[in-house]
């Protein structure tokens, strides 16, 4: 294998040197050592890495090491991901003209992890008087998806647009993340370590459970909807804690956002009526013939809306297929679709959504689309 062109994010997934920062293979430690003498110039590069590579191990020792190395090859293998293969993201391009066939999307529910793991120690400006940054950032670009699994054995799926930060001391003594975005977390049981959350509305405390979280820095809510298990939310807005049942999210406006529009549940479980609030527990949204909850459908590389307006969309589509959408019409954000989409393009996205609302569209490069009556 030619490791001259690795970066340190593929040193950090290639097995052999895995086993050279952790001492497990000692053939894999000669190896190293001998490819270092021949290669002083990537003696920089291969310290980045071994330093995050132990950073991400939080100080587990070689058996657990082993043992966590097993089951994270296992879930790739069965999803046909080999280490260090990334998928590309989605391209915006040009259609012939034509409409060609398509429909809304019916396919089977397939989880698709779109891409393997991209790190990046983060280092943010900070002043002088402030203590460095030491966190490590997992980053999800603008029309990707990504998968990888944590320190403690916890599987992540981050969507488009996201950065997940770990605490430096993360599964030392605490399991403490930071979310810009979205993502789905199939949290590894420990309980004498909380799973904590923290978003820019609430903090999401778990023991082992699967849920997703949306809040992304720019949204006017936040979200937390719930699979399995149970999962306690702290307001930061007012201290308010309440628990969340599986089949159901909570939904936090950031600011002084109202909640509108929802079906909702309190908490001894009746519906009630619509009032202005600071949080609401739902239920997950799904549509006629789908038994996949709208919340969850990114997990499986599916776009869903369901009763959506076109403002809505548009942030979607940005992070979905990473364009910038501008509107002519302040009237057409108002309008409202449901649809279902698997492989389309953002150009048949729009094609199938103008079946039902008239409106015109244009692409000023690939990049950037304007939206009108």
């Amino acid at each position: 294998m030619n490791y001259l062109r690795f970066k340190a994010e593929d040193l950090v997934m290639d097995e052999s040197f895995q086993q050279y920062c952790s001492g497990t293979n000692p053939a894999a430690v000669r190896f190293w050592e001998q490819w270092l003498k021949e290669h002083p110039e990537k003696s920089e590069l291969v310290k980045v890495a071994k330093t995050l590579y132990l950073r991400l191990n939080g100080g587990l020792d070689e058996d657990v090491f082993a043992a966590h190395h097993r089951q994270f090859s296992e879930v790739l293998a069965a999803r046909g991901i080999r280490p260090g293969e990334q998928a590309p993201p989605a391209k915006v391009r040009r259609l012939k003209n034509g409409w060609g066939w398509y429909a809304l999307a019916v396919a089977s529910v397939l989880m698709l992890f779109m891409t393997t793991l991209w790190l990046q120690p983060e280092r943010p400006a900070q002043q002088s008087t402030a203590p460095e940054d030491t966190r490590v950032a997992y980053v999800s670009k603008a029309g990707e998806r990504k998968s990888f699994q944590l320190p403690d054995g916890t599987k992540v799926v981050l969507n488009a647009s996201s950065t997940l930060y770990l605490e430096d001391s993360f599964n030392t003594g605490n399991r403490s993340l930071t979310l810009d975005g979205e993502a789905f977390f199939d949290v590894a049981q420990n309980a004498s370590s909380p799973f904590v959350i923290h978003t820019t509305a609430m903090d999401i405390t778990v023991l082992g459970t699967a849920f997703n979280v949306k809040a992304y820095r720019n949204d006017e809510t936040n979200e937390t909807a719930l699979v399995r298990g149970l999962v306690k939310i702290s307001l930061k807005s007012n201290d308010h804690q309440l628990l969340l049942h599986p089949n159901e999210k909570v939904i936090v406006p950031v600011g002084k956002t109202i909640i509108r529009k929802v079906k909702l549940i309190s908490d001894n479980r009746q519906k009630i009526p619509e009032p202005a609030i600071d949080y609401a527990i739902a239920s997950l949204t799904h549509i006629p013939h789908d038994t996949t909850a709208v919340e969850l459908s990114w997990v499986d590389n599916r776009l869903i809306f369901a009763d959506e307006s076109f403002e809505e969309i548009a942030r979607k589509l940005e992070r979905w297929y990473d364009v910038e959408i501008r509107f002519e019409s302040e009237a057409l954000k108002q309008y409202r679709f449901t649809g279902n989409f698997n492989k389309e393009n953002v150009q048949r996205v729009l094609e199938v959504l103008q079946l039902s609302r008239d409106f015109s569209f244009r692409f000023e490069d690939n990049h950037h689309l304007v939206l009108n009556q």
